[in-house]
């Protein structure tokens, strides 16, 4: 599965230039021992004779000198095949161990680089590898993961012992299934998650493996994006929309001044028809504002960015809104860290959009409560932003109805024209920024605006 190179036929690992030295030792060693034995033989024949007939009992005693001198060379053959057998091997046991070593490293590197974690278990439950991705998800270090049962590692009620518990028990496994997930410090994630069969060599099952990824900023990028679609589908639509209407909606506002002067020429209107007037009035009043609103949303017009001072805005809106906290009975406070850049933007739009999530955050705590403004500097990866964070100790927001407060005319509240939060995502959008909200039903709503820190030299541009 992890071979490093291509596995070598039977014949080419045979070390042939090996076995032709050991071949060719073993010739000049037989021939030298031959020559030594013929020599020897003609020595002792001439010493013997002396000139005379060779005695018939020589010859026994040389065709046993013979017979010794092959069983001598059969010897030394019999050893050098031994030697070259085990020469051989052992180099192939070397080969072998030198191949499962590499293999073992790759594989080793290979779960410890990929970037997605995983998790093996075998047939008893006990988790038996963690690769560093495995802990930076799971909030867990390996130390804690090794060796032991899941059902010691995962709590019961645990999304990752429930898939486990799946696997093992019942042979269910998943595929890229979104789970949530909370790591020790209670802080909530979105997890995709595979499990599948572990089998071992002899293609039984051996246990399970997990691959486990972090999704969570993924799927907030992905909202981020569905939601700038629809804004950017909307955007044409209420434009021609609002400038369509803009213009009966004057002819009717103008007609009723007109009806208005003509009841007070003849004596003034009766006291249901001045009633159905000014009903009308303020029902005119209040379309004119949702169609500036619209205008607003489709087109917010020309926006001359420069370096603005976010302490004294905040400041500023501050003072704005103590009179209206006082009345309703909510502690005002605001936190701006020190040595606070400047940021990119337009201070007529950013505190467009403070004041609007502030409005928000007094509408959530009708029986008074705590609302924070909060600013710090931040930075990373060569990057530099400003995070302002407002939060309230409200009512909260249901889950399912995150998703949708940045979609046009979707709102919570009675009365609400659902454009605020809109406006508010297109102004962040139109100064690079970001804007996320984070509620939990009944503990209050958090709302984190991120603005880029405004470059050495001031510029303006239409937008």
């Amino acid at each position: 599965m992890f071979r490093p190179s291509p596995e070598a036929s039977l014949f080419r690992r045979i070390p042939y230039r090996l076995i032709a030295a050991v071949l060719l030792i073993q010739a000049v060693v037989v021939a030298a021992i031959l020559l030594f034995s013929l020599e020897q033989e003609t020595l002792l024949v001439q010493g013997v004779t002396h000139d005379k007939t060779v005695p018939t009992e020589l010859f026994p005693t040389l065709w046993q000198a013979r017979r010794d001198l092959i069983v001598m060379a059969c010897l030394i053959f019999l050893v050098s095949a031994i030697g070259i057998a085990a020469v051989v091997t052992f180099l192939h046991y070397d080969n072998t161990i030198w191949t499962l070593e590499e293999v073992k490293g790759l594989a080793r590197n290979i779960l410890q680089s990929i970037p997605t974690g995983v998790l093996t278990l075998n047939r008893r439950g006990i988790i038996t590898a963690v690769n560093p991705s495995a802990e930076a998800v799971l909030k867990r270090a390996s130390i804690d993961l090794l060796g032991h049962p899941y059902e010691s590692v995962f709590t019961a009620g645990d999304t990752i012992r429930g898939a486990l518990d799946a696997a093992l028990r019942t042979h269910r496994h998943m595929s890229q299934k979104d789970l949530p997930y909370e790591s020790r410090d209670r802080t909530p994630h979105t997890i995709r998650v595979s499990t599948a069969e572990l089998t071992g060599d002899d293609g039984q099952p051996a246990g399970v493996i997990l691959q486990a990824q972090d999704v969570t900023e993924w799927l907030a990028l992905e909202r981020r994006v569905r939601v700038a679609e629809k804004l950017t589908a909307l955007h044409t639509l209420s434009a021609g929309v609002a400038h369509e209407l803009r213009n009966p909606l004057s002819a009717i506002d103008l007609n009723l001044h007109l009806l208005e002067e003509e009841f007070k020429e003849q004596g003034g209107p009766a006291k249901q028809a001045a009633h159905y007037l000014r009903v009308l009035n303020a029902e005119c009043r209040r379309l004119s504002v949702i169609l500036d609103n619209f205008m607003k949303f489709a087109r917010p017009g020309s926006m001359g960015l420069h370096a603005v001072d976010l302490p004294a805005l905040i400041g500023h809106i501050m003072a704005l809104m103590r009179f209206e906290a006082e009345e309703r009975k909510i502690q005002l406070e605001q936190r701006v860290g020190k040595d606070m850049p400047p940021v990119l933007g337009d201070e007529t739009q950013i505190s467009q959009v403070l004041v609007n999530i502030v409005v928000n955050a007094f509408h959530a705590m009708p029986n008074g409560g705590r609302c924070r403004i909060a600013a710090e500097a931040c930075g990373g990866e060569g990057k530099r932003w400003v995070e302002i964070e407002v939060t309230d100790t409200g009512i909260g927001i249901e889950q399912e109805d995150l998703p949708r407060l940045f979609v046009p005319f979707y709102t919570t509240k009675s009365g609400g024209t659902g454009l605020g939060l809109a406006i508010a995502y297109r102004i962040m959008q139109d100064h690079g920024g970001t804007i996320q909200v984070t509620s939990v039903p009944g503990n209050g709503t958090t709302v984190v605006m991120q603005f880029p820190v405004a470059v050495d030299q001031q510029q303006s541009v239409a937008v």
